[in-house]
């Protein structure tokens, strides 16, 4: 649009005002005289003989021609002698039948934007001025001469016929001049309003003004309106540009300089160059673009305001935030639960202050009455009031305030006061007991007091807060009577925030140091037990990737530490690891492990666009202080080993006593055989006191399972199922429990174990038809090893064993990596083989799926001659 106006012409008017103003001011000078001469003579007619002599005396004087306008001397002008009218030139005024060949025409300038501006030159419709033919070659090719109004600046030369015949007219002023006779103005003519002079000029100085121009070729010219397009886009995308960098007051200034810059090289174009550049388009366009600018980025803001109050709301709508003691319509309820649940006490009533008086009324009552109040007055300019507030404490109050008291209840009243003004009073009663102190309970009255009192007058000052601010003359001023969403979401963002820092504060309250890394090493969170045990191991826990803190923390190389955080990331398990590099205390433990990404869709959103290999937001690192679990193990370790002693005793006595009556009883056959029972006997007790002492010294190396550890299968099985009750009812499921009433315990992860358990039901449950069963089972078996299996299976939709075989023939990582929950928990069945299980899954369609899962149990002694040297993975159970 502005470029269309700008070549338009819809500005024009507009800059050439801007140069009438720099005439006015006399901004505009000309550094040559103009080539002109003004002689003016009165309207009577005059003699020829004084013409002959006018004329004569002004080629004596050296003039370059002499034009007559219109007027008394046209008539004697025309017959003139031919020795004299060789350089006079004779104007007409033209009519509606003069044609352009004609003349010389005197041509009348033309109106435009207020004044007298242009004269029309000599085309196909319009007579010819009179100075056409002076020009001749050197006349200018534009169809309009705009008068140059800096001639006016020092005024153009003016004489008088009289003078000129008088002699008083020096030749320098004449010489090589072009001199214009016309008449003298008459006050009965208006004249030509021009910039640059107060005066309306004649007929006679507005032609030798347009001499002055045409002779001097200082006629103001028009930039085209291409050069008008160009000036406006390349301002337009400059301001564009800059703009965007620029805050809205600096861009306002930068505006202001900018029109004056403009101003200036108007100026100095009209000045040097008698052209006028189009000031007020580019003023336009530099306004218009800050405006643009502004107004879009006002746009894009309030768009981006929105869409985060929806977030912001939607995250808000998703997290329990209670009310705020600020916001809430009542304070006294909240305070009413802060004094139950903090003190013990008989009865209590609440009195608030009434607004602009003295006076006091009962608010809330805990364990009582509001109407239970004996005392009648509420002045509290009167006693007991009054002499609560003197006392600035606990007053027990020797007159009954409370009805129905008996003498062991004591009665208290105490102002609620904060910055010396009165906000309430508390009224309160007590039954001691025999541990009971006045002191102390006094103090912690007071104490309480004090904090409602503050808490009261904060809210009492921040409601006057805001109703100032909501003021309807206040509320104009500051642009928030429409939409306000700018202050909504400050709103919903300080409630985030104090959320936030709520959670912060648990966070740095916390006993066990808690850092979380990103994949890429980077430190996201860590807690202040975190940063000191960090800093009496001397490390900069900012300035270290997780690698590095790992094996400057836990005494790793840096192999074995990769090894361990590749574990966390692609396995998803936890791994714990002993803190090594804390002198002081040596009973931290490590705790590395995965934080998985958000499963809901607002957190889901949130995370969309940031870089989360694995799917993982990071890695945790929790440093705990097992000192008290530490503790209870070591006493029940010693228990253990005074049990294995007393045992061990027992069977050294039995196999004494074996020895010493041995040679009575080897004579019979009978006492042969009861003797072989008891070596054989003793030495496998023997054999299995062995393993548990083992078991409770080094319990991973003692079962061979890599992080392995006892499990009871049999409860862990029933807590799962436990935990899927619900899903299971709704799907009216049927489960077929075939359980023994005990098992061996087996090796296993118990975090791995429980996780697993969680996925397969959840993969069963979800494919199982409904109203169908899930058939468990747990069995031992000892031959031809020993295997403790967990078979579950159910009656669904199913999968193509196919398709199953080509999904277990999928590495593990990329499995438990992948989006198809199917394809995640089949990876957590394959992971088994990492702390000794083993699993056989088949599925079909139609009728569902079936796993079995074998676990090593956990045999502390076996009967002498049995073969255990072949191993586990060679009877059969090697990982689907």
């Amino acid at each position: 649009m502005l470029v269309v106006a700008s070549a338009a012409g819809f500005w024009q008017s507009g800059n050439q005002m801007f140069s009438d103003w720099l005439f006015d001011m006399g901004a505009i000078s000309l550094d040559r005289e103009p080539a002109v001469l003004l002689v003016e003579h009165p309207e009577k007619r005059p003699e020829p003989q004084a013409l002959n002599r006018l004329i004569g005396e002004l080629d004596r004087l050296g003039a370059r021609h002499t034009v007559v306008l219109p007027g008394a001397l046209t008539t004697a002008a025309e017959n003139l002698p031919a020795s004299l009218s060789e350089r006079v030139i004779v104007s007409k005024f033209p009519d509606e039948t003069a044609s352009p060949e004609g003349g010389p025409w005197m041509v009348a300038p033309r109106f435009e934007a207020g004044y007298f501006r242009y004269i029309d030159k000599s085309d196909e419709s319009t007579p010819t001025p009179w100075f056409r033919d002076l020009m001749g070659e050197a006349a200018p090719a534009s169809e309009r001469l705009y008068l140059n109004f800096g001639f006016l600046r020092n005024g153009l030369p003016i004489v008088s016929q009289q003078q000129v015949l008088a002699g008083e007219v020096i030749p320098e002023v004449v010489s090589d001049r072009v001199v214009l006779l016309g008449p003298t103005r008459s006050n009965l003519t208006p004249g030509f309003p021009v910039p640059g002079t107060e005066e309306h000029l004649s007929a006679l100085k507005i032609q030798g003004l347009a001499w002055a121009t045409a002779e001097a070729d200082a006629g103001l010219h028009l930039p085209q309106p291409l050069w008008q397009v160009t000036f406006i886009l390349v301002l337009f995308l400059v301001n564009l540009l800059v703009f965007q960098w620029l805050s809205p007051v600096i861009g306002v200034v930068f505006s202001l300089v900018a029109v004056v810059f403009v101003g200036i090289a108007g100026w100095f174009s009209v000045q040097y160059f008698q052209t006028l550049l189009p000031v007020v388009d580019l003023t336009v366009v530099q306004l218009a673009s800050l405006l643009f600018v502004y107004q879009a980025r006002r746009a894009t803001e309030d768009r981006t305001v929105t869409e985060m109050l929806g977030t912001t709301n939607a995250a808000l709508f998703e997290r329990y935030i209670p009310e705020a003691f600020n916001e809430s319509s009542s304070p006294w309820p909240k305070l009413v639960v802060f004094i139950r649940q903090q003190l013990n006490l008989e009865r209590s009533i609440l009195l608030e202050r009434v607004q602009g008086d003295h006076r006091v009324r009962e608010i809330e009552s805990i364990n009582c009455s509001i109407d239970d109040i004996r005392e009648q007055r509420r002045d509290y300019e009167r006693v007991p009031y009054s002499d609560a507030l003197q006392r600035r404490k606990p007053l027990q109050l020797k007159r009954p305030y409370f009805e129905f008291t008996d003498d062991e209840e004591l009665e208290y009243l105490t102002p609620l006061m904060f910055a010396g003004e009165v906000l309430g009073f508390w009224a309160l009663t007590v039954r001691p007991d025999d541990s009971w102190s006045r002191e102390a309970f006094e103090s912690n009255i007071a104490s309480f007091a004090l904090q409602i009192g503050e808490l009261l007058y904060h809210r009492q000052q921040l409601a006057r807060e805001k109703q100032r601010e909501r003021r309807l003359g206040r509320r104009i001023l500051a642009l928030e009577v429409g939409r306000n969403h700018p202050e909504r979401l400050r709103s919903a963002l300080e409630l985030l925030g104090n959320r936030m820092a709520s959670l912060e504060a648990v966070y740095d309250s916390l006993k066990t140091g808690a850092i979380m890394y990103d994949l890429f090493g980077q430190v996201l969170q860590a807690n202040a037990r975190a940063l000191d045990i960090a800093g009496q191991a001397n490390l900069a826990v900012y300035q270290l990737t997780a690698l590095d803190f790992l094996s400057a923390l836990c005494g790793l190389t840096q192999d074995n530490a990769r090894r361990q955080l590749r574990h966390v990331t692609l396995k998803r398990a936890e791994v714990r690891l002993p803190v090594r590099a804390v002198a002081s205390n040596k009973e931290l433990m490590l705790a590395i492990r995965p934080i998985s990404t958000a499963q809901n869709s607002l957190d889901a959103i949130r995370v969309a666009n940031s870089a989360q290999p694995f799917k993982l937001l990071g890695l945790s690192f929790e440093i705990t202080d097992t000192s008290h679990a530490g503790a209870a193990l070591e006493r029940r370790d010693d228990l253990l080993q005074q049990l294995i002693l007393d045992l061990r005793n027992l069977v050294s006595r039995v196999t004494l006593a074996a020895h010493l009556t041995a040679p009575d009883l080897e004579n019979g056959t009978s006492g042969e055989r009861l003797l072989g029972e008891i070596n054989q006997l003793s030495s496998r007790f023997e054999a299995a006191v062995a393993d548990i002492e083992r078991q409770v010294a080094v319990s991973e190396e003692s079962t061979g399972l890599k992080s392995a550890e006892p499990i009871n299968l049999l409860r862990a099985v029933n807590k799962t199922l436990n935990q899927k009750e619900q899903s299971i009812r709704q799907k009216r499921l049927t489960v077929l429990r075939d359980l023994p009433y005990v098992v061996s315990l087996v090796g296993a992860v118990a975090d791995e174990l429980s996780a697993l358990m969680d996925r397969v039901l959840d993969l069963l449950v979800s494919d199982a038809s409904p109203g169908s069963q899930l058939q468990v089972s747990v069995k031992e078996r000892s031959e031809p090893d020993s295997v403790v299996s967990l078979t579950l299976s159910n009656v669904g939709y199913g999968l193509p064993q196919r398709t199953l075989d080509r999904i277990l023939a999928k590495p593990v990582a990329e499995l438990l990596t992948s989006d198809d929950p199917i394809e995640e928990t089949l990876g957590t069945v394959k992971s088994m083989s990492e702390w000794g299980g083993q699993a056989e899954i088949t599925a079909d369609v139609g009728k569902g799926y079936s796993l079995h899962l074998h676990f090593k149990p956990l045999a502390f002694s076996k009967p002498q001659g049995e073969q255990t040297t072949q191993s586990w993975q060679e009877k059969g159970y090697a990982d689907e």
